[in-house]
């Protein structure tokens, strides 16, 4: 772009240089993301490639020209289908309820249309991914049980350190969990965790870690710290507390839904009553 007398104008086109202006269009035209979760769990959901695309545009559609509920020949045009295979597909997704439709409120004057819902489709995902997330527990806890009845455990103590049998079995949990050997100073640190929280605690963290994806001792040892700070030193204040902050955050929630709710009213009061008097 060139400047005369501060206006900006638009370079002469140069069919010579197509890759640039190709690379500035997919710099200005933004980007449409799609989770991860989504792309390795969709046919666990029942959700066939053809499906996935119209999703796909969909979300699109949605983020980039704030299309709630593209037309059929809107979505065949993208996807080179025909608008009746569209329609079929839709019908599927929303008798699967990966999909819904609900309403939207659109601007300050209340407008409200209805839209795709995509609350259905994580809702799905979620499930898949908890299902997941247990069965590799579950294999956990076998390791674990399998290694509680053999006389000889497979941790490989190569720091010399002179470890009980109590540090032995959780430094063997977690070699379980992380698929390697534990470096001497992460042995070190499962040490100082001992001597500061029951070893159920150092369970309850390191499963907590597992069920989120975090499969490191920065972020358990953030657990713990949390614990301990609000001076939580059984599984059972562990659960009172998290069972607490749950119900707290739910209400909170409840709040911002009621106060959205209430604005929404008094606005539209207000419109009605200019419209009144106007």
């Amino acid at each position: 772009m060139s400047q005369t007398n501060g206006r900006v104008l638009k370079k002469e086109f140069d069919a010579t240089n197509m890759t640039v202006y190709f690379g500035s269009a997919i710099f200005t035209s933004g980007m449409t993301g799609i989770p991860n979760l989504f792309l390795k769990y969709y046919r666990d959901a029942g959700i066939t490639d053809s499906e996935m695309m119209l999703i796909i545009q969909l979300i699109r559609l949605r983020n980039e020209e704030r299309q709630l509920m593209p037309s059929l020949e809107t979505l065949a045009g993208c996807l080179a289908a025909d608008p009746m295979l569209i329609e079929r597909q839709i019908k599927n997704l929303l008798d699967k309820k990966v999909i819904g439709i609900t309403k939207y409120i659109i601007d300050d004057e209340g407008t409200v249309v209805e839209g795709y819902d995509f609350e259905p489709l994580v809702f799905v995902i979620s499930e898949i991914w908890a299902l997941n997330q247990k069965r590799e527990l579950d294999m956990i806890a076998e390791k674990i049980n399998a290694a509680g009845v053999n006389a000889q455990p497979t941790f490989n103590n190569e720091s010399g350190m002179g470890l009980s049998s109590r540090e032995q079995d959780l430094c063997h949990t977690f070699e379980n969990e992380f698929g390697r050997l534990l470096s001497p100073m992460e042995v070190e640190q499962i040490i100082a965790w001992l001597e500061e929280h029951q070893v159920e605690l150092i369970f309850e963290a390191l499963r907590q870690a597992v069920m989120r994806g975090k499969h490191n001792f920065k972020y358990i040892g953030s657990i713990l710290l949390e614990w301990k700070k609000n001076n939580l030193k059984t599984l059972e204040e562990v659960n009172e507390y998290q069972r607490r902050f749950k119900e707290n955050r739910a209400k909170q929630n409840q709040r911002k839904v009621d106060t959205v709710t209430t604005n929404r009213i008094d606005q539209k009061k207000k419109t009605l009553m200019r419209s009144m008097y106007s």
